[in-house]
């Protein structure tokens, strides 16, 4: 690498490597880094070289016939010029005429023609790889990075296993073809096979809809993101909800005061899930939130101890509306109080998932459970419902429990003490 001073400017100059003078016919490189300043002349070179040797390495790339390998060095070459990849085809429309003059302007001067492989990179003549839906997903997963930013492990396990089981059922259902093949006809086939697995099996249509979602969700963003310039095939495919979706019931009072509540009951579940639990009761706070929780999130020493829901580096919340406080009394205070000498928790801390399975299935086995269709979840809408009997404003219980409040909202919403009057009319 050399910077050399010429005429009080700086310019970078490199010789062509004979590695890449197949693909580079100049002898040397020289380009311009605007500035008079040598040290900072030093300091961009390093990236113009970096830049420099990663254009020729995507320029001998495009010789190469593996078709993946010539997609990403044609991406490459076309970033390097400072443009997305287009096909030709839609350069060729006449909106699409500017575009296209500036893409050709770099390409050729009186001193310097760029190499073929370049000129069929920027001006979209490199042919996309035949991806499958299961190339396409992993595609999909580097391509929506943004998507998961700020999430816990768990949370991007999560969000990837739902996608990965809607495309697994994809590929059951018609095949792991090319996203190209994929048309109206495969996807009627995977709407038909969800039909046919309900009815077979049972279950909600929604499960359907979102595993149709996500397989849309993939088609549509790897073909837009990678200029494939492919039809979404999925549109207009969803099943028609049921009227009455089985839900989550909640638990009576009577129940949780005379069994879940009742001395003892939850003596042999493990303190951590127990004192997790307990939380629940009088916060209806989502599982997720309490075990993501840190020490300093249980306020319990503030003149209204409550439980800050914030998001974090590392962990996201569900909505916007789930950043919240809420109000600790009751066994809910007295086991926030344990959890904060503890130091938080270390063996549930960020696994909500894992957190559900254990406390469900003591529950389950201790006969802890009201009926065969409740869960821990129960003790969420059993708080909503508690509030709700008592009169609680429909605004305050929105905000109570993290949900977006339908109606246009005015003022500050109600304020901890008034939150916390509203809980201690419930509290258990």
């Amino acid at each position: 690498m050399g910077v050399h001073l010429d005429r009080g400017r700086y310019y970078f100059v490199k010789r062509v490597p004979k590695a890449f003078a197949h693909v580079d016919p100049r002898a040397k490189v020289n380009i311009a880094l605007q500035t008079a300043d040598r040290r900072e002349a030093r300091a961009r070179a390093v990236e113009v070289e970096a830049e420099v040797v990663a254009y020729w390495r995507a320029l001998a790339a495009g010789l190469k016939e593996d078709a993946a390998a010539r997609w990403e060095a044609a991406r490459s070459l076309c970033a390097a010029r400072g443009f997305p990849y287009r096909p030709v085809e839609a350069l060729a429309r006449p909106e699409a005429l500017a575009e296209l003059v500036e893409r050709v302007r770099p390409l050729a001067s009186p001193t310097h023609v760029a190499p073929a492989a370049e000129v069929e990179a920027v001006l979209g003549l490199v042919d996309p790889p035949p991806l499958k839906m299961t190339e396409a997903l992993e595609e999909f997963f580097k391509l929506t990075r943004d998507r998961v930013e700020g999430k816990s492990e768990g949370q991007v396990r999560h969000w990837q296993n739902d996608r990965r089981r809607a495309v697994r059922y994809f590929v059951e259902a018609a095949g792991d073809l090319p996203l190209a093949d994929i048309a109206r006809p495969e996807a009627l086939k995977f709407r038909a096979w969800w039909q046919a697995r309900i009815e077979a099996k049972g279950g909600d249509p929604e499960t359907a809809n979102k595993s149709l979602g996500h397989v849309a969700d993939v088609h549509s963003t790897v073909s837009d993101l990678l200029a494939l310039g492919l039809d979404n095939p999925f549109r207009g495919l969803r099943l028609k909800a049921r009227l009455h979706r089985k839900k989550v019931p909640p638990f009576s009072v009577e129940f949780l005061r005379a069994k879940l509540l009742a001395p003892g009951a939850l003596d042999r579940m493990n303190e951590e899930a127990r004192d997790a639990l307990l939380v629940m009761v009088n916060t209806g706070a989502r599982p997720s939130e309490i075990v993501g929780a840190l020490p300093e999130d249980f306020r319990v020493l503030d003149n209204l101890p409550h439980l800050a829901v914030l998001p974090r580096p590392g962990r996201s919340l569900k909505t916007a509306q789930s950043e919240r406080e809420i109000p600790l009394v009751g066994v809910s205070l007295e086991a926030a109080r344990r959890i904060v000498a503890r130091g938080g928790f270390s063996r549930y801390f960020l696994k909500g998932d894992g957190w559900s399975a254990a406390v469900n299935k003591f529950l389950r086995e201790k006969g802890l459970l009201e009926t065969d269709d409740h869960t821990a979840y129960s003790l969420r809408h059993a708080f909503e419902d508690r509030l709700l009997e008592q009169g609680t404003d429909d605004r305050l219980r929105a905000e109570l429990m993290g949900h977006k409040y339908s109606r246009p909202a005015y003022g500050r919403g109600g304020s901890l003490a008034i939150k916390a009057r509203a809980v201690e009319g419930i509290a258990l």
